[in-house]
């Protein structure tokens, strides 16, 4: 308990919660990862994207079983979202090998470079890589640097450290996500684990509205081209529609930038994303059509999707292995589906994969607040390190 704690403590005191995607925090953190892997026997392995890679050896030279998250966070966001999937996963680990010796098949870290879209308009870029359905087209952050150029720089710090290995590694054979809930369902059912049945489908989008800026002061009302009225009039439509649809879809606008910005300005642009989530992709769909269509009837206004992930459905077998060992050690659990988006979502697709919730205190995640007891971080990575055994150990 008290490694796991220390641990994130050092990686979260050490630097702030605004790991955006290569800045310098982000850095640091994957760099740490590296040298405490190291420390303790694993090989390191860097690939082109910055998804670092902790190789723990078995009896057999074969493809690993993976666990892992990501290192990057929101702006302004908790301790644990991402970070313990990670720290939990390399804690695990060393809790196997102590107990156990080396297992039949090695296992694997992955501390993916990006799952949250914060610094560039673009999510799962790391996952995405790894499973080689990246495509990316030239982004920029808020400060114009753009992607490629980001990535270049960090990567390259983090491929020239001593000892690591710089190369795109195969998949592995299956792969564990441990994560906190980030909703209330265990901590309001008093359940000690979650145990993910499937993830949301998810849209994302960004939206300019066009205006002409203009003189605050002599510029008639009636004769103004005011981005942000309009923009306005279109949101508060946007949610009307959102309300008046499926139960379980969730509609949010997060991120508005107005230019010039200025006070006594008329607003020449007014720009802003919007996220949509749905358990289903037909009723995404749905409501993603009455979207555009409301939104291709708004006068000088331009929409651009910046993510499309459906709907999934994670491993059943992992799943019900998870539950019996669950049930073996006396911990209370409930099958769930994440409205939050994971990297799970993607490797999916290519490995059988599942994952682990343990539960946050209020339900507030994406957020400074956000809080769960060491009890229930101790209690999922008991159960991840009792499920890489079998994993690990299976034929």
């Amino acid at each position: 308990m008290t490694q796991l704690l220390d641990l994130l403590d050092q990686f979260t005191h050490q630097h702030d919660q605004n790991r955006l995607v290569y800045n310098q925090d982000w850095l640091a953190n994957q760099r740490d990862l590296i040298f405490l892997g190291q420390r303790c026997g694993a090989t390191a392995i860097v690939d082109d994207y910055g998804n670092a890679y902790l190789d723990f050896p078995g009896q057999m030279n074969d493809q690993p079983v993976a666990t892992g998250s990501h290192m990057d966070t929101v702006k302004y966001g908790g301790r644990y979202d991402g970070l313990y999937g990670v720290l939990g996963g390399f804690y695990a680990i060393q809790q196997l090998y102590a107990q156990h010796g080396i297992p039949k098949h090695p296992i694997r870290l992955i501390s993916f470079s990006e799952e949250e879209g914060s610094r560039f308009p673009a999510a799962f870029t790391g996952s995405k890589y790894y499973t080689g359905t990246l495509q990316i087209e030239k982004l920029f952050d808020n400060q114009g640097i753009t992607f490629d150029e980001a990535r270049r720089l960090a990567v390259t710090q983090l491929q020239h450290l001593p000892h690591v290995k710089a190369q795109h590694v195969a998949l592995p054979v299956t792969f564990t996500e441990l994560h906190i809930e980030q909703g209330p369902r265990l901590a309001q059912n008093h359940k000690k684990i979650g145990l993910v049945t499937g993830i949301v489908a998810q849209n994302r989008y960004e939206v300019t509205v066009h205006g002409q800026a203009n003189h605050a002061g002599t510029t008639p009302m009636a004769q103004r081209q005011d981005a942000i009225a309009t923009a306005s009039l279109l949101m508060t439509k946007l949610y009307a529609l959102a309300a008046d649809t499926a139960e379980d879809l969730t509609f949010t606008i997060g991120e508005i930038h107005v230019s010039p910005n200025v006070s006594n300005v008329v607003a020449e642009s007014c720009r802003f994303t919007i996220d949509c989530r749905a358990n289903t992709d037909d009723q995404l769909t749905a409501f993603v059509t009455k979207m555009l269509q409301l939104l291709e009837q708004a006068k000088r206004t331009s929409v651009i999707e910046t993510l499309h992930v459906p709907a999934t459905r994670l491993s059943d077998d992992l799943l019900t292995q998870n539950a019996a060992l669950a049930t073996q050690m006396n911990y209370s659990y409930q099958t769930l589906f994440s409205g939050a988006g994971h990297d799970s979502q993607i490797m999916s697709s290519f490995v059988p994969t599942t994952m682990i919730f343990v539960p946050s205190e209020a339900g507030i995640s994406h957020a400074p607040a956000e809080y769960t007891k060491p009890a229930d971080l101790l209690t999922g990575v008991t159960l991840l390190s009792a499920s890489l055994f079998m994993q690990a150990n299976g034929e």
